[in-house]
Parts: structure tokens; sequence; C-alpha cells
């Protein structure tokens, strides 16, 4: 169990993992003094009639435990279906999938505009609309049809890492801590007032899904508790400083590919932002492998970069260029995910073999 503090006396415990979320620094002041926002949850949650647009992984699991919480979507918005996987067929969205799961009304909507949009609005007349990663910005002729009423919850400490990747790009630059925010809509990308935020340490042994299933139980209980006291005029939002922000990009193709001339940290830290999916990639032998857990080894110096050294006693090492790096999970080209152990009894390689080169410029 793990404590989540608000500032004032309430608390609440989620089971979170062993990372503690604690009010953020950019947060503190956001509340009217008075009442604690808890006291709402005395006697069961207050019902709130609020649409949830989202498309992504993400935002199905912060539904998820809003639905187990007792929080129902008047309706669910969703990115329209996809080509994926083999065969490249058109598949919906995670979202879209535990929408119809759970019999939820689902709308399907490249871009939340236009007149259907506005008639889902007139139909169900929602207190809010909560955002979570939708994929797609919201217009300002949407907005001011419920000014003031679209929220987004995004997993940084705005105003770091706006954009489309922030827990990958908070893993991939060896972030230390990151956290989930609650924030008003404006036109921007993510720079709307911060209505309330948790923070999390991230742990060594976090990657894309541990940290991503940690923020979004956080978020659904930032949703939970904070929602409505800003509705209810007791959360006054903050607006963010543009001087701190800082941009988390989509992933391009080339960062997939390890680059052994990198330092092992850095290496590690790209692995964990692409695990479990869909995975860094080195080329052994003519072969891909897809590297799901490693270790910077710093101790190990004698390898040069790419070199691959494989023993009973210091397991399966790259050299790197600084240090090594320790291959613990990976995942054979055409195979299933398999420890380095077993990959090496089966290895034929040579005793001096070299992953391939490769950089981000290809």
């Amino acid at each position: 169990m793990s404590s989540i503090t608000w500032t004032g006396a309430s608390s609440w415990t989620a089971r979170i993992g062993r990372a503690g979320f604690r009010p953020s620094s950019c947060s503190r002041g956001n509340r009217d003094t008075g009442a604690p926002v808890d006291e709402q949850r005395r006697g069961g949650i207050i019902p709130l009639k609020f649409l949830f647009l989202g498309t992504g992984g993400y935002a199905r699991d912060v539904l998820d435990h809003l639905l187990d919480d007792g929080l129902r979507p008047l309706a669910v918005i969703t990115g329209s279906d996809r080509p994926s996987g083999r065969g490249l067929r058109a598949r919906p969205s995670p979202v879209a999938l535990l929408a119809e799961r759970k019999g939820l009304e689902i709308h399907k909507l490249e871009k939340p505009a236009g007149t259907v949009f506005e008639e889902i609005l007139e139909r169900h007349r929602p207190d809010v609309a909560l955002v979570c990663d939708y994929g797609s910005l919201i217009p300002g002729d949407v907005l001011s049809l419920l000014p003031g009423r679209f929220l987004n919850l995004h997993p940084s400490l705005l105003p770091r890492y706006r954009g489309a990747a922030p827990i990958r790009r908070a893993l991939m630059e060896g972030s230390q801590r990151t956290g989930v925010s609650l924030m008003v809509i404006d036109e921007g990308l993510d720079s709307g007032p911060v209505v309330d935020a948790l923070e999390t340490d991230i742990l060594a042994e976090d990657d894309a899904g541990t940290l991503g299933l940690r923020l979004a139980e956080a978020g659904a209980r930032l949703v939970e508790t904070a929602l409505p006291a800003y509705l209810e005029g007791r959360l006054r939002p903050r607006e963010q400083d543009p001087r701190l922000a800082t941009y988390a990009p989509p992933l391009r193709k080339e960062e997939l590919l390890i680059d052994w001339g990198m330092p092992a940290s850095d290496i590690h830290n790209r692995i964990r932002a692409l695990a479990p999916r869909p995975g860094a990639r080195g080329r052994l032998g003519g072969k891909w492998l897809k590297i799901l857990r490693s270790r910077p080894r710093q101790d190990i110096l004698d390898l040069r970069p790419g070199e691959l050294a494989r023993d009973a006693k210091r397991g399966m090492l790259v050299g790197t260029g600084r240090g090594a790096l320790e291959i613990l999970l990976l995942q054979p080209e055409g195979r299933r995910i398999m420890d380095a152990t077993e990959f090496l009894r089966g290895y034929r390689g040579g005793s001096k073999d070299f992953f391939e080169a490769v950089s981000e410029s290809g």
C-alpha cells in the first residue's frame, strides 16, 4: 500500500505499487480554505455527468479505474478505427474495445468537432468533458460549447512533458519524478491552467508499462477528488509557467533502434521507455532482437561498442560508448520473450560477435 496525501488533513490510499504519490508543488495553493476535498467522498462518490474522450491504452486504463469506482460516463468519444497488426486490418481503439465490453455508448470521431459532436453535447448536457490520451487537439469552437468544462488528464507534471509521449520521454531522459495533472483545456498544446496534480518518484525498475499503469490509477483518483471540487468552485486553476515548459513529441521509428555508441545509461533508459511495447531493437547475426530489460554496468570497460560478451559469471553483456549494458530480458525475431540465460543457451554465434552498428540518422 502507498499513501497519497493531499494538502490538509485528508488522505486516501490506493494500490499503486511502492511509489507514493504526493501533491505536486505546482498545485499547492490551488485550494480554497475550508473543508478538505475528500469530504465529498464520504458515503460514496458524488455522481458526475461527464463525457469521456480518449483513445489510447493510457485512457483505457484510466476509464477502467473510473468504472470500477462507479463513475460511468454518459458516452465515450474515441478515435476512428485504425489499421494495425498483421494485414493492417482496421481495428477499434483500446478505449473503444473497453467501452463496448462495458456496454457504454460509443462515438468514433477522428476529431471531436462538427454537428455530430454538438448533437452529443445537446443530447447529454454533461457537466464536464474529460479528455485523456485522445490523440487530437480540441478546436476552439468546440471548447466554446462547454466553456471551462473541457478538462484534460495528462500523465506528467505540467508544464513539463507537454505532448503525445510524456511517460516515454520522462523515462528516456532519465527523469527521477513525474506525475499526473488535471488541467482546463485551452487552444494550445497541454498549456491550459492546472486544476491539481500528483507527483511520484520514478522507480529504478519502472518501464513505460509499469509507470503507465500506476499513473492511470492515480489519474482516476485525481479525477474523482479534484474534479467535483473544481466544479463546485473549491479548486482554482493556476496558469502554467511557459518558461518551464518542455515537450514530449511522438516516437520516431528510428528511435526504436539501439545505437551502441551511446552511453550505457542512455541505452538503458531508452529500453525502459520502449518496454514492454514496441521494444528497443538491436540486430545480431542478421536477426533482430527486442531488448526489454537491462542493467547498466559501469564496472565493465573492456568491451567495444556493440561487442557481445557472454559467460556464466558476467551474463549477457554488450559494450557501449561508455560502460557496458547487461541484457536481462529479450525477444528474438519470430520467437517468444525469454531471459538472457535461456537465449545464450541456444545461441550459436562466435566468440567475438558484434551487434550491427545503427544510428538515429540511419
